[in-house]
Parts: structure tokens; C-alpha cells; sequence
């Protein structure tokens, strides 16, 4: 009788530890997961603006969330436009992001990259991009404006927009008139 006691006591013992052991394993995995390098950007807004027979400027907000336990840099970004020729073909150029230009929206101020990214952080910002005035062919449509983000890790991330709100060069991103002594020019 006591070694059957002591048998169940043992099997008692060993389904606690391995109940145990389980929790462990699923808690540590989460951990990694929390390490593993991702990077997430959403589309905040997005706006175009120029002065007049100047270059054409396209700035697209984002919020980039750190969602890992590893701290992250934000090094690079470029805009993908895509277009299409007269004849059918599709074509994609490629533009740096700046920091600095002629007329920009009182309340659009470039993110300056490359920019930190905390572990489970966050960063929003406008990426701004300018696009010369003899840039596309006569008659190409633009199909879409792509930012495309690289961070320290290696990690790639694009966001798209389709539509750009017009903006003059004295107003706000939002349609508000500014007060040009107030307006900053870069």
C-alpha cells in the first residue's frame, strides 16, 4: 500500500513538472517572438503640394511602431511611383527622401533619418520627396506613390498611396490657411 501511495504521489508530481515545463516553454517562446526583428508602418496621411513651375513635392506621414524587444533604426526611405506610358508600359521611378525643400506646409517637418526606433516604440513623421517638374513623360498616369522604409535590421516596408490630398504652399496639411509670418519655408 505505501508504494502505491508513494507511486501515485510520484505520477502526481511528475504532471505537475510537466505542466510546469509547458508554461515555461510557451512563455519563453513568446519571448522570442518578442525578439524577433519586425517592423510595422501604417499610412497616417498623405499630401502633394508646389509653388508655382517648381518641382512637385509628395509627403506621406507614417507612424513606424516597434512592436519587438530590440532597439531598431529607421536608415532609409524612397518613394516607388508608378506610372504608365502613353503606349501601355509600366514603369517605376525611384526618389530619395529629403529633408529640406522650397515651400513646405506649415505643419510638415521631414523626419530626419536616419531616426531611432525604441524597443516597443514608436515613430511618426512625414517622409518627403521631391519630384522635378520634367520627371515623368508627357501623358503618363500615375498609378500609385509607394514609401518604402529600411531599418537597421534588414527589414523592408512599404506603404502605398493611391490619392494625394493638393495642398497650397501656405496652408496646413489639413486645408487650413496659414499665417505666412508664422509659416516656416524650408
Amino acid at each position: 500500500m505505501a508504494s502505491a501511495a508513494v507511486a501515485l504521489l510520484a505520477l502526481l508530481v511528475t504532471l505537475s513538472n510537466r505542466n510546469t515545463s509547458r508554461r515555461a516553454l510557451a512563455l519563453s517562446l513568446q519571448q522570442e517572438e518578442r525578439r524577433a526583428a519586425r517592423l510595422d508602418v501604417t499610412l497616417a496621411d498623405s499630401a502633394s503640394w508646389r509653388r508655382s513651375g517648381a518641382s512637385r513635392w509628395v509627403g506621406i506621414k507614417i507612424l513606424a511602431v516597434n512592436p519587438t524587444d530590440r532597439d531598431a533604426t529607421i536608415v532609409g526611405a524612397e518613394m516607388h511611383v508608378a506610372y504608365t506610358l502613353p503606349t501601355g508600359y509600366a514603369m517605376t521611378v525611384k526618389v530619395g527622401h529629403r529633408t529640406t525643400g522650397d515651400g513646405f506646409p506649415v505643419d510638415v517637418a521631414a523626419l530626419d533619418l536616419p531616426v531611432r526606433l525604441p524597443s516597443n516604440g514608436a515613430v511618426a513623421g512625414w517622409l518627403t520627396f521631391e519630384l522635378p517638374v520634367d520627371l515623368f513623360p508627357r501623358g503618363a498616369g500615375i498609378q500609385r506613390y509607394d514609401a518604402v522604409l529600411q531599418d537597421s535590421r534588414g527589414i523592408t516596408v512599404t506603404v502605398s498611396a493611391s490619392v494625394l490630398r493638393e495642398v497650397d504652399h501656405d496652408q496646413a496639411s489639413d486645408g487650413q490657411a496659414a499665417d505666412e509670418t508664422g509659416g516656416r519655408s524650408r
